[in-house]
């Protein structure tokens, strides 16, 4: 069997045996198989993956951080111990291929580029001679707009099937993703109207944001889309926005309006916190860091509980 059929069928084994055992596979989804692919490509008288194919990979990727980088050596590492404990062949990366993590610092829009941002997204145009069919000026002003309305990771809307988003009632259903949780998540009026209105020029396809191959939309796509939105909006970048930082907006700006209303922050940051799907309320209580100065101030967080959950866990959400 050549390599590419033998090293996917053990990926697709590893896969399976994480979500038995209720583990996340989202991350080794996307990080593994161009790796798998590239390699076989470029060794098509491979028979195991070897030390030569993740130096030639981690020299022709583009890592745009040390932890993209990390997460992919920890992921390929975990991938080639199973292929090992199968009675398989496989280099593992050892300790020197360990590089540091860098703390991610979310980027906190204000209402300027809020509104230039979108702006940009709902004036994207049709790319000229768009053979393979792909439509943003239909997807994008959608995509966007429930990651920033419903606080979803970037992954979640891009992996729903049309089953899983009811305009009838305004529910989502977000299945297993990160930490395997599923939950329901309750849409605005406005986000309903606009599926609606989504559904009638997009078309019925199995996946809600389909591909053009039938499948559903790639991350990478999504966040290159992004980075021309803002590219095309003319605004400068204070730091490196990325895709999540709209559900970083999500909650920061959810809990400023509840502070603002005069609402009790503590008691409502459990019902927050299983809206995003936390694992923990640790992860939510992260959000308080991004708050402007004069609204963490403010009476209606009690900071001293705050420090004893947030401090106890300190669980940075960074994905």
């Amino acid at each position: 069997m050549a390599f590419r059929d033998t090293t996917m069928d053990y990926f697709h084994q590893m896969l399976d045996y994480r979500k038995s055992v209720g583990f996340a596979t989202a991350t080794y989804e996307y990080s593994v198989p161009p790796f798998i692919e590239y390699s076989a490509d470029n060794h098509p008288d491979a028979q195991f993956i070897t030390k030569d194919m993740v130096d030639e990979w981690l020299e022709h990727y583009d890592f745009q951080t040390n932890s993209t980088q990390a997460v992919f050596i920890a992921m390929l590492r975990r991938f080639t111990s199973f292929i090992n404990a199968q009675g398989g062949n496989a280099f593992i990366p050892d300790e020197d291929y360990s590089v540091k993590r860098e703390q991610y610092q979310p980027y906190i829009f204000n209402d300027t580029e809020m509104v230039a941002l979108f702006n940009a997204i709902d004036s994207f145009q049709p790319y000229p001679g768009n053979g393979l069919k792909y439509k943003p000026e239909i997807i994008l002003p959608v995509l966007f707009r429930m990651m920033y309305c419903c606080g979803m990771r970037p992954a979640e809307p891009l992996h729903l099937r049309n089953e899983d988003v009811d305009t009838s009632n305004g529910d989502i259903y977000i299945r297993g993703t990160k930490h395997n949780k599923e939950r329901h998540i309750i849409m605005s009026d406005d986000m309903v109207e606009l599926c609606k209105a989504y559904r009638s020029l997009i078309g019925e396809h199995e996946w809600f944001f389909p591909h053009p191959n039938g499948g559903p939309l790639k991350t990478s796509w999504m966040t290159y889309q992004f980075h021309t939105c803002w590219n095309r909006s003319g605004l400068e970048r204070r730091g490196n926005p990325r895709p999540y930082d709209l559900r970083h907006a999500f909650a920061t700006r959810t809990m400023m309006r509840w502070i603002d209303s005069g609402k009790d922050v503590m008691v409502l940051l459990p019902y927050l916190s299983t809206y995003l799907g936390h694992a923990e309320i640790s992860s939510t209580f992260y959000y308080i860091h991004l708050l402007p100065d004069r609204i963490r101030k403010s009476s209606g967080i009690d900071w001293g509980m705050f420090s004893a959950i947030y401090e106890e866990g300190d669980s940075h959400e960074k994905n």
